[in-house]
């Protein structure tokens, strides 16, 4: 007679205890989500500012990295870059097998089983240059998005340095017009009485078909530098932007040496360079471990068809005789040598383009305040020439002679004075004046 089971001590078949497993372990894996793009561009209208403020220089600079959408897409670069940081310092996922050999014929009494586990040991020798690889990587990242939001910042100045100018000229280009229009006007008449003849009209004719085309030419520079400006700050064409006038100073000798000496400790891009090749570096030794990988460590154990139980440990080692990873060695060395090259390259174009530029703005300083002495004595000219020719004591030619000088003097300094502010901001970001010292992942290694 057969054992009888005790209510409450069945058990249940195997099948129905893994099936909770492999429920908790699928509960931990991802999944898709789907993330559709948008159709339709996302621009502002006026991002925040109080209604009726002139924005300086840092205004907009300031408002450019927070709403340019070329950085805005740049910055996901540090998702990607974190996301190898954390995936490098994952270890690998452990293998089993399994296996199940029917009885057919012979002299064996049961079914043959096996199995097996192994555990990839490569990740833990390359893990620590990994970890550095990827670190450093994501610190260039990092490094070449500030750099960019550096470049972005100096871009939207400049524009609005060229927006003013721009607007600078159009004024005093539309006064001369005026002035001109009326002398014009004042000529067309004593045309018309036969007190004068229409060769005493050509020269006011000419100047101000001469400035009407110098006004509109500002006038396009002005709109073209403007739509510039609003699609670096995100902003829906055609958005005016009120500026006020714009402060720039050239900095000190002693500040653009102390710069100088100091830039690859403080320039983005040099740094992101120099995180580049500590990348390199890392990646470099990390070839030269591989060449003993892959290396497994697991167990195996089984029982044969004649109920024979068998168990023992199990190591998988690759003999670096052939290959010995001498072509991924090669491609880390040579890409290290490209990237040691390429930041000297552009560590000394950095240095040649800042002393450049500061000679440059000693000469713009210079011709700057000549044109602008000249534009006020210019001025002071016209004016008594207005007042002349009112008298009737000059001719209308004369007067539109010294107004087309004025005109030309006054656009030569505003001109200049742009020309200088552009290179003042231009030095400052070569120089990554404001930006501090700060270290990354570059110090681990040194480049030779």
């Amino acid at each position: 007679m057969g054992k009888r089971v005790q209510p409450g001590s069945r058990k249940l078949p195997a099948t129905l205890l893994s099936v909770p497993l492999c429920l908790g372990l699928l509960a931990g894996c991802a999944s898709y989500h789907p993330a559709p793009l948008p159709s339709i561009a996302e621009l502002k209208v006026l991002p925040g500012l109080p209604a009726g403020k002139d924005l300086s220089l840092n205004d907009v600079a300031a408002l450019a990295v927070r709403n340019d959408p070329g950085l805005i897409a740049a910055r996901q670069q540090h998702d990607v870059a974190a996301a190898d940081v954390f995936s490098a310092g994952l270890p690998p996922d452990p293998s089993i097998n399994a296996g199940f050999d029917a009885l057919i014929s012979g002299p064996g009494s049961v079914p043959s089983i096996s199995a097996g586990f192994s555990q990839d040991l490569g990740a833990l020798i390359t893990y620590r240059v990994d970890r550095q690889a990827a670190q450093a990587g994501l610190a260039q990242v990092d490094a070449s998005i500030l750099w960019q939001e550096w470049q972005v910042a100096s871009q939207a100045e400049q524009l609005a340095v060229a927006i003013w100018t721009d607007r600078q000229s159009a004024s005093s280009l539309s006064r001369q017009v005026a002035a001109l229009n009326g002398v014009n006007v004042a000529v067309a008449q004593q045309i018309a009485g036969a007190n004068q003849t229409l060769a005493d009209g050509s020269a006011s004719l000419a100047a101000l078909a001469g400035e009407q085309a110098a006004l509109d030419t500002a006038q396009q520079n002005a709109a073209h530098d403007l739509a510039s400006l609003d699609a670096l700050l995100g902003l829906s064409p055609g958005v005016d932007i009120k500026l006020a006038a714009p402060a720039t100073a050239p900095p000190a000798a002693g500040t653009v040496a102390s710069a100088i000496a100091s830039l690859p400790d403080r320039r983005p891009d040099l740094i992101a360079l120099q995180d580049g090749y500590a990348q390199a570096d890392a990646r470099l030794r990390g070839a030269i471990l591989s060449q003993f990988l892959p290396i497994s460590l697991g167990a195996t154990g089984g029982r044969d068809t004649t109920n024979v139980f068998s168990a023992g440990p199990q190591i998988t080692l690759t003999l670096p005789l052939f290959n010995r990873n001498r072509g991924a060695i090669a491609s880390a060395t040579a890409s290290r040598a490209q990237l040691a090259a390429q930041y000297r390259a552009s560590l000394a174009s950095a240095l040649s383009d800042a002393e450049a530029l500061a000679a440059s703005i000693a000469l713009l300083q210079t011709q700057t305040d000549s044109a602008e002495a000249a534009a006020t004595q210019a001025e002071q000219t016209e004016q008594a020439a207005s007042r002349a020719y009112a008298a009737g004591e000059i001719t209308s030619t004369a007067f539109a002679n010294l107004a087309s000088a004025e005109a030309d003097r006054e656009a030569s300094a505003i001109s200049l004075r742009g020309q200088l502010q552009t290179a003042e901001i231009s030095l400052a970001t070569l120089l990554g004046l404001g930006l501090p010292r700060f270290a990354g992942a570059h110090e681990e290694a040194s480049v030779t």
